[in-house]
C-alpha cells in the first residue's frame, strides 16, 4: 500500500535529503578566498590571477567532506527501504526513528564542519539553504511516523473485534 499518507511524507523527506547535495550549505568571504561549502565538497571561487596569491589561500584536501556526504547517502538508502516496507510498520517506525538520529547527527556535524572552516579561513560563514533540508526530513518523518502509529492503532482495534 504505497497509496498511504506517510509514503508521501517519507518520499518527500527523501527529495529533501537528496536536494541538500546541490546547495551550498556555507559561503566564506574573506579578502583573499570565496568559499563554498557543499556537503560533498568545498569550491574555492575566488579568481587566481597570481600564483603567490594560490599559494597563500587554505586548500582542503578532496576528502575532507566526505563524511558529511557518506552519512546523507546512507539517510537517503535508508529512507529509500523504509518506504517500500510498507507491510511491516513497527520496521518503519525504527528505521524513522533512526534516521531522526542520523539526520541530528548530520546537523551536528554540519555545524561542526562550519565552525572548523570558519576558523581556518578566518572568514565569517553566511548559511545557505541546504542547512534547511536535514531539518524539514526531521520533521517529515515525526510526522510519517505519527501516521504510521495511527496506522497501527487501526489494525490493531480491528483485530481486536474480529
Amino acid at each position: 500500500m504505497l497509496q498511504r499518507i506517510q509514503t508521501v511524507f517519507m518520499f518527500l523527506a527523501t527529495i529533501a535529503g537528496v536536494l541538500i547535495f546541490f546547495f551550498p550549505v556555507a559561503t566564506y568571504i574573506s579578502n583573499t578566498d570565496y568559499l563554498s561549502f557543499f556537503i560533498h565538497t568545498i569550491e574555492s571561487l575566488a579568481p587566481q590571477p597570481f600564483e603567490e596569491m594560490a599559494s597563500n589561500s587554505i586548500h582542503f584536501g578532496r576528502w575532507f567532506t566526505i563524511p558529511l556526504a557518506a552519512g546523507q547517502l546512507l539517510i537517503i538508502i535508508i529512507l529509500f527501504y523504509t518506504i517500500f516496507q510498507y507491510k511491516k510498520r513497527v520496521l518503519q517506525i525504527r528505521l524513522n526513528t533512526l534516521n531522526i538520529f542520523l539526520n541530528v547527527l548530520l546537523v551536528g556535524g554540519i555545524f561542526y564542519y562550519a565552525t572548523l572552516l570558519e576558523g581556518k579561513t578566518g572568514a565569517s560563514s553566511q548559511y545557505g539553504v541546504a542547512t534547511i533540508f536535514p531539518l524539514i526530513v526531521i520533521v517529515l518523518l515525526f510526522i510519517a511516523n505519527y501516521n504510521i502509529r495511527k496506522d497501527e492503532r487501526l489494525i490493531r482495534s480491528s483485530n481486536r473485534l474480529r
